[in-house]
């Protein structure tokens, strides 16, 4: 009886537990060494790139032409993921009048945007126990 207590208990943790990985994001091409980079992780359709509804996202001071992002213990599963090079550090993306960007930006899967935002499955990507990805930017 206390066998089948132990295992039942033991497989019962084992369910709960989530596995956890690790992602690290590259951008290679960044072309002035000035401002910050914001990047945006989103693992679900409804929220992706929508201000203020990122899963996860990290904002650094420009030091190099290539910079270099880790998100650290993320629940394995699918995301995307979202950048732009804010080159004046005024807290967003500009755009022009017919809202396309003035400043770098970039999707994961390297997705171009023709006439239209990305979506989601356009960008979505599995995340293992260690994933490396890079996205060039678009000026």
């Amino acid at each position: 009886m206390k066998y089948m207590l132990v295992l039942v208990l033991f497989f019962g943790l084992q369910k709960g537990y989530a596995q956890q990985g690790q992602l690290k994001i590259t951008v290679p091409n960044v072309n002035k060494i000035e401002g910050k980079i914001q990047v945006s992780l989103y693992n679900t359709k409804d929220r992706f790139i929508r201000k203020g509804q990122e899963y996860k996202s990290q904002t650094r001071k420009v030091n190099s032409n290539s910079e270099t992002f880790i998100f650290k213990d993320l629940p394995v599963g699918t995301y995307a993921v979202a950048l732009y090079h804010d080159e004046n550090s005024d807290g967003k993306c500009n755009t022009n009048l017919i809202g396309i960007p003035k400043e770098g930006y970039g999707f994961s899967q390297n997705f171009k945007p023709s006439l239209s935002a990305p979506k989601f499955d356009d960008a979505k990507f599995k995340l293992e126990k260690e994933t490396e990805i890079i996205i060039k930017l678009i000026y």
